[in-house]
């Protein structure tokens, strides 16, 4: 009777999608290893002395394929003021983010630390 009821449970939690505090955790791996991998073929003089990212986005839907939108921008050059704008979006079925942009953008130094 245990072996059913367990099952029974297992089987309502798999259809009831996955917790939103899983679903920022997997983006948030997935952010930090965007990271390191765009800063990975720099040299460190062309670093900055911190490289971060900043979650400037994150909505989520009830409708439509995909359930959460993400946009993040990633800082990591020490002379030139550039980052790069990435957005992923979360795939509820297939329980993933999918990165589908991404775009190297110049900005003002004043804007940039307004912002942070």
């Amino acid at each position: 009777m245990r072996f059913i009821v367990s099952v029974l449970c297992a089987v309502f939690l798999l259809g009831c999608g996955e917790r939103d505090d899983l679903i920022r955790r997997k983006l948030d791996v997935i952010l930090a290893s965007d990271l390191k991998t765009i800063t990975a073929d720099i040299p460190m003089s062309g670093l900055m002395q911190t490289p971060y990212y900043s979650l400037v986005f994150y909505k989520t839907y009830t409708e439509g394929m995909y359930s959460k939108m993400a946009v993040a921008d990633f800082y990591f050059l020490k002379t030139v003021k550039a980052k790069i704008t990435r957005k992923y979006r979360y795939l509820s079925e297939a329980r993933l983010w999918d990165r589908y942009y991404n775009e190297y953008t110049f900005f003002d130094d004043t804007a940039h630390h307004a912002s942070r």
